[in-house]
């Protein structure tokens, strides 16, 4: 909780009032999707629950007159840190996959908003 929900909010805080005064800027929050429930994983996927609900929030927030975006991005990554036991990693997404969506959402045109992707591999893994 302290991590994954609670960390991004005080990133959230720290930023929104530089983005604000900027009018403009991109927080991106990343997450497994939660409708992927973990068995005795309670507390982490409450955790990525919570952390969606505060993202549509926000995002709703800087949406009226900052011109600032927040979006949420979901996907399963292939890390070292999350090596993910019996998959085939060449097949997962990677984290330029990842990086290649940041930079297109970042450079997306003032008047669309794309708050939520759902990035998938293109086989299973």
């Amino acid at each position: 909780m302290n991590t994954n929900l609670r960390g991004v909010y005080y990133c959230i805080r720290s930023f929104a009032p530089l983005m604000i005064r900027g009018r403009t800027g991109h927080i991106i929050t990343s997450h497994r999707s939660p409708q992927e429930c973990a068995s005795e994983r309670s507390a982490y996927s409450a955790s990525k629950w919570g952390l969606n609900g505060l993202t549509y929030s926000v995002a709703e927030e800087f949406a009226r007159p900052q011109h600032s975006r927040l979006r949420s991005m979901s996907g399963s990554v292939h890390t070292d840190f999350t090596p993910h036991a019996g998959k085939s990693p060449e097949k997962m997404l990677q984290p330029g996959d990842v990086a290649h969506v940041v930079a297109m959402i970042v450079t997306q045109a003032p008047q669309s908003f794309a708050s939520e992707i759902l990035l998938r591999p293109t086989q299973k893994p």
